[in-house]
């Protein structure tokens, strides 16, 4: 059976060149080995994976701490932390914009590949359907004592009757960590039962008005409440962010893997072509009609770090840093293919990463960065065209 679903999943990989673009060029061009870097793109995802798990596993061990004594200080730690998570999480994105297919079972069970991304990467996200916001103390999962907080119900929670209604990944974690408008507190996750609303006095609220009268002195006023729901609710969001990780993780398991064993049975060239329709999806469909909206980390108002993310991902396994891989690499392959477009490639993902390091979020900025970014997209056709491989037309 797993043979079959083999052999079904590689027509993805063979048939993903509808209408054309661009034709590559009338100049004959020179055949170029790409078996090397066909070779080590099921390693590539696996690595990235792997650092993504580690460094969700590093989040929840500081979450453990913070957990242990909460301050500002650990909060601190954990909202580092949790961002160098998400970063990594980011830069292992491009292999699921690979075409690949998910075999039907899987898809009816609710845990292809999409689906799980749904539940690591939901966004924009209502705050107020996990927590308190401003304005609603007793809004959110955390504050219905009728919902048990488990795996089950919590899942169920995801997406409930909208996408927003988010109840699981990274940016539910964000907002447990920074709160609606930044404004968290690590009282918030004392150890304590609270389940009523807590009278404070005008004294307590630095409330400065000698005129009023005594019943006056008295003024309802709702601290958060369920510190303990709170508690719970936050460690199973990262137990079960790490569990949907390891499930992506173990499919590129270079010797057992489902997604690993499909990569091995393509032939270099699908492989190759495959690799640059997951750089064109990516820089097309998630940076370019997504994330430049800059909302996708609002609570953390880290934006700007998820396109630099995303960036490092096609960075690290077209270029990556290690002398032994290079000559696997794809940037490779474009300098061998041609210098100048190799080089006008770098050259784009470079002016594109300065850009938005500066970006703000005024529309001048982010329509440069975006401009920066589509002559990234133009240059990344154009080393696919000087390696004859046919992509997708651009919608």
């Amino acid at each position: 059976m797993i043979r079959s679903l083999l052999v079904l999943s590689l027509l993805v990989l063979t048939a993903c060149s509808p209408k054309q673009e661009e034709s590559v060029s009338n100049k004959k061009v020179t055949a170029i080995d790409s078996s090397a870097f066909a070779a080590q793109v099921g390693i590539a995802a696996y690595t990235r994976l792997s650092h993504a798990n580690q460094a969700a596993q590093n989040l929840d061990g500081k979450l453990a701490s913070f957990m242990h004594h909460p301050n500002p200080m650990s909060q601190a730690e954990i909202q580092q932390s949790w961002r160098k998570a998400y970063d990594s999480f980011l830069s292992s994105l491009i292999f699921a914009y690979l075409p690949i297919q998910d075999p039907p079972e899987w898809i009816s069970q609710r845990i292809g590949y999409q689906h799980l991304l749904t539940q690591l990467d939901s966004w924009p996200i209502e705050g107020g359907y996990i927590d308190y916001i401003e304005g609603y103390p007793f809004s959110g999962i955390v504050n219905d004592l009728t919902l048990t907080i488990d795996e089950a119900n919590i899942r169920a929670q995801h997406g409930f009757t909208d996408n927003s209604n988010a109840s699981l990944g990274y940016h539910a974690l964000e907002f447990m960590f920074w709160g609606g408008n930044g404004l968290r507190s690590a009282h918030d996750f004392f150890p304590q039962e609270n389940t009523a609303p807590v009278p404070i006095s005008d004294a307590e609220q630095t409330l400065d008005n000698s005129h009023a009268d005594s019943s006056s002195q008295q003024v309802l006023s709702i601290e958060p409440q369920n510190h303990n729901r709170r508690r719970l609710y936050t460690q199973l969001l990262s137990e079960l962010l790490l569990k949907d990780l390891h499930r992506v993780q173990r499919r590129w398991e270079p010797s057992s893997g489902y997604y690993a064993q499909l990569l091995q049975q393509s032939s270099a060239e699908n492989t190759l072509q495959a690799a640059f329709i997951a750089a064109q999806d990516l820089i097309s469909k998630e940076l370019l009609n997504k994330r430049f909206q800059l909302i996708s980390s609002e609570f953390s108002q880290s934006n700007n770090a998820d396109l630099l993310a995303l960036l490092a991902g096609i960075e690290q396994w077209f270029m990556p840093e290690d002398p032994e891989q290079q000559e696997a690499s794809l940037y490779f392959l474009m300098q061998q293919a041609d210098p100048k477009i190799a080089e006008n490639f770098l050259a784009a993902l470079q002016q594109s990463k300065t850009c938005i390091n500066k970006m703000t979020t005024e529309p001048t900025d982010i329509d440069q960065c975006k401009q920066d970014t589509i002559s990234l997209l133009s240059s990344l056709r154009h080393a696919a065209t000087s390696l004859a491989v046919d992509l997708p037309s651009l919608d």
